[in-house]
């Protein structure tokens, strides 16, 4: 590239915000997750003393718990469509899957 070319053409990076993608490359984002794991703000440990005025417990497991407990004993948890029709194709091979009311 020649002088004049380079004249011609400036550089866009200074007058283009969009090609400043400082923080959205993948190395950035990997290393804030990096650095992220290791904060100790970000722990889902219990403690203190329960608030008698909390409405969900601290003792009621979360999310990640019931995940987890689903995992280590290899039954599936299906309260959450606990009273929801099972609407299963294969009644005659399993028989009735709908509650009797």
């Amino acid at each position: 590239m020649t002088q004049d070319d380079k004249d011609r053409f400036p550089d866009q990076i200074e007058e283009n915000d969009e090609q400043r993608d400082s923080g959205a490359q993948a190395q950035d984002v990997a290393d804030d997750a990096r650095v992220r794991s290791t904060d100790l703000s970000e722990d889902s440990e219990r403690g203190g003393r329960p608030n008698p005025a909390q409405i969900i417990p601290d003792d009621t497991p979360d999310l990640v718990e019931r995940m987890e407990e689903m995992n280590r004993s290899g039954r599936i948890d299906n309260d959450a469509f606990a009273g929801e029709p099972q609407m299963d194709d294969e009644e005659d091979f399993l028989g009735n899957t709908e509650d009797e009311e």
